[in-house]
């Protein structure tokens, strides 16, 4: 409020005074002046502005497609590693003209290279540690082979040779376990040392690269688009036989959400893929559902039942491969591999083994 009514004053007129005295006209509108050039600062150093967001997962890949609104004539967007080289499209929207584009490579954070310099010698010494480990696990199964091969012989200094026999086993035995258990905890160890560097290169590289862009005016509106490879999505199936026919609901598993964005797959890879093809939305809903005929089904005797199912592929689309739950009648038999198949291909599937 306290704002709002300092802009009211600066646009309000302002009177003479009726007597002798200075006008407040000079101090309102140095006032003014500030006020003024405060938001022109703000005005310059506001970001990029995010509109509607929208993916589209193939099943190798990704295209991402961001609407932005400019102020200030630059932006800077930052790109995932994933990021296919060469694919950044960038079009001008509502009248904007674009004058320049450059991506440049982000540096690395240096806290994270340190760590990870440090992770490395970490690493190092936990490998010659498994060497040293290994090298110990030959001597004590050496040593154990060596103890139990031996010919037990009394003499004066050894009145009992079983028994000694039997302690020097046990010694190399009890050693060798150390070592088998030294070397669990440094395996793991490592594993965890792996992780922690994948997690902290992630990090360091997160962004990828840049995009700078340029616009010709101080505002303006512009899309950007670009491909991501390695992730996509997974088809998954709910397939109810029951009778002639089989019903196929067909379902997408994303590598991640993506909040605040339309989400759509396209059944085939990135190589494949044209702007023909029309991607299917993902929601609370099935992708699509369909009726197969069923050509054969045959139970296998016992306590649970398993199903073998062969089916035709009449939808007149390609389903790719994935995963199938599978329901006789209503009851649920499991998850088994589904191999994909092309129109008019049969399918074979077992449930419940």
């Amino acid at each position: 409020m306290q704002h709002l009514f300092s802009m009211s004053n600066c646009l309000m007129p302002h009177s003479r005074p009726l007597h002798g005295g200075a006008s407040p006209v000079s101090g309102v509108a140095a006032s003014c002046r500030v006020l003024f050039l405060a938001l022109a600062l703000v005005a310059v150093a506001l970001p990029a502005m995010a509109g509607s967001r929208s993916v589209t997962w193939y099943l190798d890949g990704s295209r991402v497609e961001q609407d932005l609104q400019v102020t200030g004539g630059y932006i800077e967007i930052s790109l995932p590693a994933a990021v296919q080289a060469g694919s950044l499209r960038v079009r001008p929207r509502g009248g904007a003209r674009i004058s320049r584009v450059q991506v440049v490579p982000v540096k690395p954070d240096p806290a994270v290279e340190k760590e990870l310099i440090r992770l490395a010698e970490q690493q190092e010494s936990l490998q010659d540690r498994l060497q040293a480990l290994s090298v110990k696990e030959e001597i004590f199964k050496s040593a154990a082979k060596t103890q139990g091969g031996k010919a037990p012989r009394r003499t004066r200094t050894n009145p009992e040779p079983l028994t000694a026999i039997r302690e020097g086993t046990d010694f190399a035995i009890n050693r060798l376990e150390e070592v088998y258990r030294a070397k669990r905890r440094t395996e793991r160890e490592l594993k965890g040392l792996e992780k922690r560097q994948a997690a902290l290169r992630q990090k360091g590289n997160g962004s990828g690269s840049m995009a700078r862009i340029w616009l010709a005016g101080r505002q303006g509106q512009v899309q950007i688009s670009y491909l991501t490879s390695g992730e996509g999505w997974q088809p998954r199936y709910d397939l109810r036989i029951g009778g002639a026919e089989a019903e196929i609901a067909s379902w997408a598993d994303l590598p991640r959400q993506e909040k605040g964005a339309r989400v759509f797959v396209v059944p085939v890879r990135l190589a494949e893929a044209s702007t023909a093809m029309a991607p299917l939305a993902v929601g609370r809903a099935p992708l699509s559902i369909s009726r197969l005929p069923v050509l054969s089904h045959q139970q296998e005797p016992g306590l649970q039942t398993v199903l073998t199912v062969v089916v035709r592929n009449e939808t007149g689309t390609f389903l790719p491969a994935g995963t199938a739950s599978g329901f006789w009648n209503g009851e649920f038999l499991g998850v088994a591999p589904f191999s994909g198949a092309k129109p008019g291909d049969n399918l074979k599937v077992t449930f419940g083994r």
